[in-house]
Order: structure tokens, then sequence, then C-alpha cells
């Protein structure tokens, strides 16, 4: 949580706070037109803007919540290693391996030879 306290953050939070209520406002104003213009368009504007206030205060509740606690489909941070380790060597698959991963293999070594 203290993480969510430093200067970085506070700003965002600030920023988060500042839009979520300037979208309130922006909605209460369409209304007020809408009242005195009897514009539907209007009225589909004030409805609007709440609904963009609750997105972003979704949005930022999420951000907040996966940067104390990031997702549990993340990957592991990797450990620092001497050097990067070459790419393996693509192996063929054999027919004795795997006979259907072999077949599609060679179909798709066929496709590719047909598009040059």
């Amino acid at each position: 949580m203290r993480r969510l306290l430093t200067p970085k953050w506070l700003a965002w939070h600030a920023f988060a706070l500042a839009a979520a209520v300037v979208m309130v406002r922006l909605g209460l104003w369409q209304w007020h037109r809408s009242e005195h213009t009897h514009s539907a368009q209007n009225l589909g504007y004030a409805l609007q803007w709440p609904a963009f206030a609750i997105f972003a205060v979704v949005v930022w509740f999420r951000v907040c919540r996966d940067a104390v606690r990031p997702p549990a489909d993340a990957p592991p941070k990797a450990r620092k290693t001497r050097a990067p380790e070459p790419a393996a060597a693509v192996v063929p698959v054999t027919d004795e391996e795997d006979p259907e991963l072999a077949a599609y293999n060679r179909y798709l070594a066929r496709l590719n030879e047909e598009t040059r």
C-alpha cells in the first residue's frame, strides 16, 4: 500500500479524482441544458457523462489494485542471469514421435513453398 502513496501515484490519484468530478459536473451541465432546450441530444450527453465518470473510477481502482497485487495470470519476474542464452534450434518432429504433428508441419511447409 505504501507504493500508492508515492508522489507519482498521488498525482495520478488527484488526476483520476479530478477527471471523475469534471465528468459528473459536465453531466449536470448537460442535464440543465436539456431542461432548458428540451433537446434529446443534451439529455443523452447528460446520461453519458456519469457513465464515463464511473468507468474512470473503475479503471483507477483496478490499476491501483494491480499495482498492489499483480494479477494471478501475470508471469513471474525473471531473475537476472549472467547473459541471455541463445534460442534453441527448431528440431523437426518425426513420424515416430508424433505422426499427426509431423503431417501438419509438412502441410505448413508445403503451403509456405507454394506462396513463394
